[in-house]
């Protein structure tokens, strides 16, 4: 197969209707990327596939408006382009956008599997604007340079043109520099897809329902004509009964069970995680679990989750006998409800809204005296368990028996030991992707990362913790996450954000951890190490997360002459910073005494920041 071009690199022809048409026809599969790319990821892959098709289909005018707005056009390709440019944006914009999309019955499309990168890219570009990812495509896969691709997007409408284009400078660069370019990645081609049925459960009880639904319809129509034919009121009352109790068995029929294979689908999360269990048949026990969830009795939630009932039948993930109990597991797309029938039944609901391959690899199943049991994922390889108070010790085997681990024992009370899972997902998913998660309560464990120090090279997104420099960061700062115990924490970061040399010649590192909750929420505790020293911290903030990079801390020192010092550190983007009076350039500095001196630092950025609060 020859090179496949970029729409930009075509060559340029007289511009006419043909011509138009044309360029649709021989760069269709690019123009279907490039709506697809836009277009938010938040309509489902499904529905987003057909969506991007849908939009070039409809690229084209009717021909007497596109003779019209071809006058002075050079390119058939640049049209077309701008058109579905428009019209991607306008309909990522919509509230209810594509009314009329390409309909298939009876079957779902979903891309074929890409690499963890472009999954990563995927999830960073869908907290973009529309018109930023339009950017970034027509920078990174149309290759125009920022000039032309800012000319570009105001010729299709765009008003905010060089804010999309800052803010698509602003993706973040590890996420883009892993991949070898979406025209390449399959992640990516909503032309080359899977297909897969729809829920065939779903479809039977559906179709079930409706025929249940109609039949007692006619059968009231009829009992209301015999009572008006009778003279009195139907004494049937057997109906409703029995209507009730279908519905019951409706309920258990249409739990979903995933029929796709996780190696299938590009969305790797607790969607892709198939029925297991010994009781997954017994209809008794799923039925006292749905009923327990769905009528409110003895349901708890993790950190103000949502306990109503779900909206549509649940995913079934596991039911079986764990512990002497039995435990039924169902996820609704936002949310986990466990159910245990020991002490007479109790469901704990708990978010997992945009969860993906790390952050929904394990669930806590069952919590006894022994410990904490965990259900992993299908694509999760091998367990360990790791202590993080001890980096230098190897990780230790964890016995795992159809996907349920041995029970886990929790920190110990004075935090000398603190557990957590060291899994490694399977090649199918990334080549040697290790990843750590610790238990905080709730179902879901929080994924730990880690982000060196500036010195250690240019800025990156937070990689998994498992180096031996992120091992020995987080025996010094894990003792912290104790006070997020049955917060709902969904990940937490170490961020290594300035390197100072102390007046006494020894060195320091300040380190930010952010944890961050499934409700969207997020804590920030900064300390300077080896010494341990509070410099500060914050709750319900964006500090140290992608969307708030630049952070400043003061703690004071006391030098082993007893000199007091003010410590201050800001982090990569901090020029100079001001104490008092006094600006001293650079992120960090040491002065004696000055403890009650105000201190703010000035980012490259122009902007003013302040100390976190202490």
């Amino acid at each position: 197969m020859g090179r496949v071009h970029t729409l930009a690199e075509r060559t340029t022809v007289e511009v006419g209707p043909a011509e138009v048409e044309a360029a649709l026809l021989e760069n269709y599969p690019a123009l279907v990327r490039l709506a697809y790319l836009v277009l938010p990821s938040a309509l489902g892959r499904h529905r987003r596939i057909l969506a991007a098709h849908g939009v070039v289909q409809r690229a084209l005018p009717d021909r007497r408006r596109l003779e019209r707005e071809l006058i002075g056009e050079a390119s058939a390709f640049e049209y077309i382009r701008r058109r579905v440019l428009r019209d991607a944006v306008r309909q990522a914009r919509a509230r209810t956008p594509l009314r009329m999309l390409p309909q298939v019955w009876g079957l779902r499309l979903f891309p074929r599997s890409g690499a963890a990168d472009d999954l990563v890219l995927d999830q960073v570009m869908s907290g973009c604007t529309p018109e930023a990812r339009a950017a970034w495509t027509l920078v990174r896969i149309e290759h125009l340079d920022v000039t032309e691709a800012e000319a570009e997007l105001r010729a299709a409408g765009v008003e905010q043109a060089s804010e999309a284009i800052k803010e698509a400078a602003e993706l973040d660069e590890s996420a883009v520099a892993g991949v070898r370019g979406p025209l390449g990645a399959q992640v990516f081609d909503p032309c080359a897809v899977r297909l897969a049925p729809t829920d065939l459960m779903r479809r039977k009880a559906r179709g079930r329902a409706v025929a249940i639904a109609v039949t007692l319809f006619l059968a009231l129509i009829l009992l209301a004509a015999l009572a008006l034919t009778a003279g009195r009121e139907p004494t049937a009352q057997a109906a409703p009964v029995a209507a009730q109790q279908e519905t019951k068995q409706l309920s258990v029929d249409a739990l979903r069970r995933t029929r796709v294979l996780w190696q299938d689908t590009a969305r790797v999360d607790f969607t892709a995680w198939p029925a297991r269990g010994s009781r997954i048949n017994d209809r008794d026990l799923l039925s006292k679990a749905l009923d327990a969830w769905t009528n409110g009795t003895g349901v708890t939630s993790v950190a103000g989750a949502w306990t109503t009932a779900p909206t549509e039948a649940p995913q079934l993930l596991y039911a079986g006998d764990v512990d002497g109990a039995a435990v039924v597991l169902f996820h609704d797309g936002q949310r986990l409800a466990r159910y245990t029938d020991r002490d007479g039944g109790k469901v704990v609901v708990a978010r997992t809204d945009d969860a993906d391959v790390t952050t929904s690899a394990v669930v806590a199943i069952s919590e006894t005296a022994r410990g904490v049991r965990f259900l992993t994922a299908p694509w999760v390889a091998e367990t360990g368990l790791r202590d993080l108070k001890n980096p230098d010790a190897a990780t230790g085997k964890l016995q795992t028996t159809d996907g349920i681990t041995a029970p886990v024992k929790p920190p110990a009370a004075n935090c000398s030991s603190w557990p957590a899972l060291h899994l490694r997902s399977s090649d199918a998913i990334a080549e040697n992707h290790a990843f750590l998660v610790t238990h905080l309560g709730g179902l879901s464990p929080a994924h730990l990362t880690y982000l060196p120090a500036p010195s250690v090279g240019d800025a990156r997104a937070p990689r998994e913790a498992t180096s031996g420099a992120a091992l020995v960061s987080w025996s010094r700062t894990v003792c912290g996450l104790r006070t997020l115990q049955n917060k709902g924490v969904k990940a937490a970061n170490n961020w290594t954000f300035a390197e100072q040399r102390l007046p006494d010649g020894t060195y320091g590192a300040w380190v930010c951890t952010r944890s961050d909750s499934w409700a969207g929420g997020g804590w920030a505790t900064v300390k300077l190490f080896p010494a341990g020293l509070s410099g500060g911290h914050a709750t319900n903030t964006a500090i140290c997360s992608r969307f708030d990079q630049h952070v400043l801390a003061t703690t004071a020192w006391r030098s082993p002459t007893g000199v007091m010092y003010l410590l201050a550190a800001g982090s990569r983007g901090v020029d100079r910073l001001t104490v008092g009076t006094q600006t001293v350039p650079g992120p960090v500095v040491a002065l004696p005494g000055r403890m009650t001196s105000r201190v703010s630092a000035h980012v490259t950025t122009g902007t003013t920041i302040y100390p976190l609060l202490k």
